[in-house]
């Protein structure tokens, strides 16, 4: 499955909403997205649908209660603060056992140089 970037202009807003960092709000974003999908999934098995039916899946979202969209998000949001709060514990543990030389941080984000 292929995954698009979060528009930058909803990961701002829903950082802001919900105070969080914006590289959370995009994780946050991205895994909605993928629950709706895998929900759709379901669904289209259950209702004998195909797939990839694009419109079917438009006429399923617009079915579904009004909510529903921000409950989802709000789970996301709940998971993946949680995530980073667990990974954080880890770290400080981990840093707490160290003498000497500090963690270093890793990220998945290409490194940019500038000229």
């Amino acid at each position: 499955m292929h995954t698009m970037t979060p528009d930058p202009l909803d990961v701002l807003w829903v950082a802001a909403d919900r105070n969080i960092s914006e590289e959370q709000a995009a994780t946050a974003i991205e895994w909605a997205a993928r629950i709706t999908v895998h929900a759709w999934d379901a669904y289209a098995d259950t209702a004998g649908l195909a797939k990839n039916d694009g419109d079917a899946m438009d006429a399923w979202i617009r079915s579904l209660p009004p909510g529903a969209h921000g409950a989802v998000l709000d789970d996301a949001v709940t998971a993946v603060v949680g995530a980073d709060n667990v990974l954080a514990e880890i770290y400080r543990e981990q840093d707490g056992k160290r003498t000497g030389r500090t963690r270093v941080m890793r990220t998945n984000r290409p490194r940019v140089h500038i000229r």
